[in-house]
């Protein structure tokens, strides 16, 4: 048995910026993505600051205090509860029903409502960078032809970066807050922490049911529809 180091000249350090996207249907209004259409996804917006996903992982442990004190001999994990938190640039009104818990940017209802539902996919901004420079591209995807960038298909190191999206099934956000600053210039910059709340999507493959890192496909979810 051999015993190797990594080469740490080719170990990825960094995820970068990230880019928060949101499918919408063929009329271009925000959905939870019913898993036999074509996945169709828009650019929900600029952020500034970091992007944080929370898995909310919960195990249960059993120990045996009496006899060697809290130390763990077996452990369940009972699932996971995650959310998104990103800070976004709210100036936009169109926004605000995008990212409210009704599909409205006004609230009161006579009695309680569901949640309007949606699907929400991160990608790293460096996966649609295509020369190293200042030259972004469109981010393709085809059954037949797999994951291209203007046409093209990935890189080995465009490839890694795919692996880092995170594909946020079924879920609502939380409305955000609305401040109106006191201060001009950059003070004045209107950005509000968002929290997406991910929920169980059944239709999905087990083990992906609440989210997808990577390439859906290799999970046989297919983004072209069930067709």
């Amino acid at each position: 048995m051999d015993y190797e180091l990594l080469d740490l000249e080719t170990v990825l350090r960094q995820y970068g910026r990230g880019t928060v996207w949101y499918a919408v249907d063929e009329s271009g209004d925000p959905v939870q993505w019913d898993g036999t259409s074509e996945l169709l996804l828009e650019h929900l917006g600029d952020t500034e600051g970091d992007i944080v996903f929370n898995p909310n992982n919960t195990v249960a442990a059993l120990t045996l205090p009496e006899i060697s004190g809290g130390a763990i001999h077996d452990a369940i994990d009972t699932g996971e509860n995650p959310t998104l938190e990103f800070p976004l640039f709210l100036a936009d009104p169109d926004l605000l029903p995008i990212v409210s818990p009704r599909n409205s940017a006004s609230a009161g209802h006579i009695r309680v409502c569901d949640v309007a539902e949606r699907t929400v996919v991160l990608f790293p901004e460096k996966l649609f960078n295509i020369t190293g420079g200042c030259t972004y591209g469109t981010l393709g995807y085809t059954l037949s032809g797999g994951w291209t960038l203007d046409s093209v298909a990935l890189t080995a190191a465009q490839e890694t970066l795919l692996e880092l999206s995170l594909w946020l099934w079924r879920g609502y956000f939380t409305r955000p807050a609305s401040t109106f600053k006191g201060g001009h210039g950059d003070d004045g910059k209107n950005i509000e922490t968002v929290t997406f709340n991910v929920m169980m999507d059944a239709a999905k493959p087990d083990g992906h049911r609440l989210y997808t890192r990577g390439d859906p496909a290799t999970a046989g979810i297919l983004l072209e529809g069930a067709s």
